[in-house]
Order: C-alpha cells, then structure tokens, then sequence
C-alpha cells in the first residue's frame, strides 16, 4: 500500500514574529544561523499519518537577493530540539 509523503505549506511568518507551533524556534533560528530578523520563512512538512511510518520532517525555506534557500529538520514541528537546528546549519554551511 502507497501512502504520500508530500511536503504541505502549514506556515508563512517572519522569523521576528514566531512560530504557532514551537515558542523557541525563531530564538534559536535567530542565535545559530545568519538568518534576519525580518526574513519571511515558510514552513514545509512531511509526514503520512500512519503508526506504521517513520516519516516527519520539516523545511523551513526563504529567499535573498531572488536565491531560495532551505533547511530540513527531520523531525515532527512541535517536537524540535536546538540540537537539531544546530546540526543541521552545521552540515548545511559544511557541505
């Protein structure tokens, strides 16, 4: 049985005003990375709802000078950790 695992639009905010789904995200968005506060970040995710798949992540995504830029975050939007925006500004400016 096939099941979707399309990233769906649940946010648009800029990073200054918050997120609805977690109280400290935009802080540490904010504290890691070279982000502004007046940026507009669009928030993705990606999970299918059965008990079964392991699948929930979130991209978080914007644009400068006209360049969209994205970060995947593979876990679920109200359970992120610092360390997970941490780990993956790391491997994003790494790689």
């Amino acid at each position: 049985m096939s099941h979707d695992h399309g990233w769906k639009s649940i946010e648009s905010v800029l990073l200054k005003d918050g997120f609805s789904f977690h109280p400290l995200l935009s802080k540490w968005l904010l504290e890691m990375t070279t982000l502004l506060p007046e940026q507009k970040i669009q928030v993705f995710e990606a999970n299918c709802g059965e008990v079964n798949c392991p699948v929930d992540e979130v991209k978080l995504t914007w644009n400068v000078s006209g360049i969209e830029d994205s970060l995947r975050l593979g876990r679920g939007k109200e359970k992120l950790l610092k360390q997970d925006i941490y780990l993956a500004w790391k491997k994003k400016i790494t790689s």
